[in-house]
């Protein structure tokens, strides 16, 4: 069975986000009712994950999946049902046939952020870095304030970046340069994105030569606005690292101290021994 995501609402999201602006107000009604019954199931599912049997949810996903493809077939300029349809196939690991759509979508219109990105979320997947690159800046440039937008451009400048500097497309400086704007544009944009702001004292670690006093300065302030003990732990155990290697030990060791997670003993253990030889 494929693996479905939970994404309720998404469908009618993106169709109001896109204004409905393609295509006749009755094939925009037909479009409509198509991504409700698309709603409207993965709404049963993240209710209760066992709503629907096996058989049950293929079938579904299959009469979706060929609703849009009649669609297509009377409309094949309606970027919306492009979109839509991609989404679907991506959600389904139809990756493939989700980048098709994609593409044609982005062929009838070429100045929509989303589209980029899932271009290039595919091309990234596939290993190919450079091209991926080229759709992230599109999106970033079409959509500037859209926090996914940067993280997603600082993860693929960072995971690709010995490919890039390899290729001449980023020297060492620049490469890390563009991976921390991105991540601090994305982290300003969402401040309360819990992820991103984590990703964001990585990043400092990831430099070159790790900036462990902004580090330190990051995980303070996440610290501040930390909601559960989970997170405050977390958060502890990092800004204790960040001291260890700034010569402040004594200070970690009684951050360390205040780290009773099972979970997160062994990296604990970790940050201990790196204290004891730093």
């Amino acid at each position: 069975m494929p693996r479905y995501q939970n994404t309720f609402a998404l469908c009618l999201l993106s169709l109001c986000s896109l204004g409905m602006a393609y295509g006749s107000d009755l094939a925009s009604k037909r479009l409509l009712n198509i991504a409700e019954k698309e709603t409207q199931i993965y709404q049963k599912i993240a209710e209760n994950p066992e709503f629907y049997s096996e058989d049950d949810l293929d079938r579904r996903i299959n009469e979706l999946v060929q609703s849009y493809r009649t669609y297509l077939l009377d409309q094949p300029d309606d970027v919306s049902a492009y979109i839509l349809y991609g989404k679907l196939l991506r959600r389904v690991q139809e990756n493939e046939q989700a980048f098709l759509a994609f593409l044609k979508a982005d062929e009838l219109d070429p100045e929509i952020a989303v589209v980029k990105q899932q271009i290039g979320n595919h091309l990234a997947e596939e290993g190919k870095g450079k091209a991926a690159l080229t759709f992230y800046l599109q999106a970033v440039e079409l959509e500037p304030e859209t926090a996914v937008y940067h993280f997603a451009l600082g993860q693929l400048i960072y995971n690709f970046k010995d490919e890039f500097i390899k290729s001449g497309v980023f020297t060492q400086d620049a490469i890390e340069r563009e991976m921390l704007k991105a991540v601090l544009k994305a982290a300003k944009l969402a401040p309360n994105n819990f992820d991103y702001q984590m990703r964001l004292g990585e990043a400092y670690y990831d430099l070159n030569s790790p900036d462990w006093k902004n580090a330190l300065i990051h995980w303070k302030q996440m610290s501040e606005q930390a909601t559960t003990t989970l997170q405050v732990e977390i958060l502890d155990l990092h800004r204790a690292r960040a001291l260890g290697k700034l010569g402040r030990s004594d200070e970690a060791k009684i951050l360390l101290d205040r780290i009773f997670n099972h979970a997160l003993q062994n990296s604990k253990r970790q940050v201990l021994e790196e204290i004891a030889v730093h």
